[in-house]
């Protein structure tokens, strides 16, 4: 045996030494380049990217059920609900009962699922009074799911409405329908996908479900409730928007009623008219007075709000939620989906009486969104928290911290800027900053500490609580409620809330927690005056009169600067 197993052994050896080594060693590097590209997309489908360069986030996998393309999205469903201006607590609740929103804590960046892309539509008109006009500013800022249309003479409002979803689809935003409600329709829009995939409606085996225009046409008092439309409707409705009717105002009716009485002209398109009094119906103060509960897709004119909320509740109507962080809205943890930044850019959304920002406003917070769009972080806007400083007796200006409070624990994060306040640098990233502030304190073990970062402009004595950072942690949660929001003494006297931030980073409990930017006027915001190419943020705060002109001209040189760098800027910014 043992001599049968060294002749084994001895073969062994002489057939490696056949081998020649050189061209096996070129085989088998052959080989590995081959595989590192079938590897890497491995790995890269097994762990995607939150954020790509350019700062978007990518579409899921193919075999997600919401996915979606960011260059050129395409939704199931397209749902426009038009409301008056002042019509505030009415979208609201539409916010509540169909999406699931019921604040902007964490916030739809993006309408990036398959299933529903939403907008409220809303005429443009002269406000009825200055305070309903501010708070629908600040709703815009907050939610951004607001577009106002300004009409033509002779355009009804479908017509109008109908034009938007055009100018969508001429923008590369796609559809497969489109659905029009007011803020008094309950729609159950899941049941109503399911439906339009059915392929059966009203008792009709709809062939191209793209082409159909289904409503509930009887009267015009019902025509208005709920309309949905194909993609491949809308067009040729808009062609033929002449048809006349004394009975009938909105231009689907009218190309409804038109082909109705006349069905021996060709329907453009072939479009597929159904009516269905069924399915769509008027709200009659009763579910029992309902003829078809279950053949329910939506109930009009329900004008109160506890009958909206019952009507859901009695027929299973499911929420859709708008965008995929919305899939998680708990408190931050290390848990939180990766779907969701652990950044937040937050601001004043709060108008004054005095009107001085009405113009200014929303162009300050869309420069915030668009510089979190583009870093993929959160935007919050919040006026509440100021609004209820009157009840907590105190200046309007402290809802600032009441603000910072209820958001902080959502993000690991947080970047706070006042209304006239703006991103002037938006190449720079919050990481950028926080790795510069780590630098500043001697490293990363270092940093680990810091919890609130802040500067004290040059020549002045009181720091610019205008523009902070603060970390989500315990610290912060104490330095809130025991450092600032103690501090009664300054609810109306003094500097308020920024004495209170002030004195309170100086105490002993607090102070080896904090960045102090002492005498750094360029870091993390710089004034007008002082500005140098490159400079993060630029705070507009005057001692006097309103920064509104000024915070204009401001935006209107960050838009020159992205477009020419190389352009001379003329202080003040």
């Amino acid at each position: 045996m043992e001599g049968q197993s060294n002749y084994f052994l001895d073969c062994a050896k002489y057939q490696f030494r056949k081998i020649k080594l050189l061209p096996l060693l070129i085989a088998i590097f052959v080989i590995f380049l081959f595989a590192i590209p079938y590897y890497t997309k491995y790995n890269e489908n097994d762990n995607p990217p939150l954020v790509d360069l350019e700062g978007n986030a990518p579409p899921l996998s193919d075999d997600d059920d919401n996915i979606q393309n960011s260059k050129c999205p395409n939704y199931k469903m397209v749902l426009f609900i038009s409301s008056e201006m002042e019509n505030i607590e009415k979208r609201m609740l539409m916010r509540e009962e169909l999406f699931g929103i019921t604040d902007n804590l964490v916030p739809c960046m993006k309408q990036d699922t398959s299933k529903i892309f939403y907008k409220f539509l809303i005429k443009k008109k002269k406000p009825l009074d200055d305070e309903a006009f501010r708070n629908f500013l600040s709703e815009k800022m907050e939610y951004n799911d607001i577009e106002e249309i300004t009409p033509k003479v002779g355009e009804d409002w479908e017509q109008l409405m109908l034009k938007y979803a055009q100018l969508l689809q001429e923008s590369c935003i796609t559809f497969d329908h489109l659905i029009l409600i007011d803020v008094y329709t309950m729609i159950n829009l899941e049941k109503l996908q399911d439906k339009i995939s059915s392929l059966s409606i009203a008792n009709q085996t709809i062939s191209n479900t793209n082409k159909m225009v289904w409503g509930s046409f009887n009267t015009n008092l019902t025509d208005n409730m709920a309309t949905i439309l194909g993609s491949s409707a809308i067009k040729p409705i808009l062609n033929h928007s002449n048809h006349p009717s004394k009975n009938y105002t909105s231009i689907i009716s009218r190309f409804y009623y038109h082909h109705l009485n006349h069905p021996n002209e060709k329907i453009p398109d072939d479009l597929i008219l159904i009516n269905d009094p069924l399915s769509i119906v008027e709200w009659p103060n009763s579910i029992k007075s309902i003829p078809c509960v279950d053949c329910i897709i939506a109930i009009g004119h329900i004008y109160q709000d506890w009958e909206v909320r019952k009507i859901k509740d009695k027929l299973k109507i499911s929420t859709i939620i708008p965008c995929k962080v919305r899939s998680d809205i708990e408190m931050y943890s290390k848990n939180t989906s990766k779907l969701r930044s652990n950044i937040v850019v937050m601001t004043s959304s709060f108008l004054y009486s005095d009107n001085c920002m009405l113009e200014a406003a929303p162009l300050s917070a869309q420069n915030k969104r668009d510089y979190a769009e583009k870093h993929g972080y959160a935007f919050v806007s919040r006026s509440t928290e100021f609004v209820q400083q009157l009840l907590r007796k105190r200046k309007e200006v402290w809802g600032k911290i009441d603000a910072v409070e209820k958001v902080l624990p959502y993000y690991e994060w947080l970047i706070w800027l006042d209304m006239d306040a703006i991103f002037v640098n938006r190449t720079l990233s919050i990481e950028d900053l926080l790795k510069m502030s780590e630098e500043k304190v001697g490293g990363k073990k270092e940093f680990e500490k810091i919890n609130f970062i802040v500067a004290r402009p040059i020549g002045d004595d009181m720091i610019n609580a205008g523009v902070f950072l603060i970390r989500n942690s315990d610290w912060a949660r104490d330095f809130i409620r025991n450092g600032i929001q103690a501090r009664r003494d300054r609810a109306y006297r003094g500097m308020k809330e920024q004495q209170a931030m002030r004195d309170a980073i100086k105490q002993p409990n607090w102070k080896p927690n904090v960045l102090y930017l002492n005498g750094d006027d360029h870091t993390i915001n710089t004034f007008p005056d002082r500005y140098v190419r490159g400079d993060y943020i630029v705070h507009y705060a005057p001692e006097e009169g309103c920064p509104a002109d000024p915070v204009l001209g401001g935006l209107k040189k960050v838009a020159m600067l992205e477009e020419s760098p190389d352009d001379e800027i003329i202080l003040p910014f």
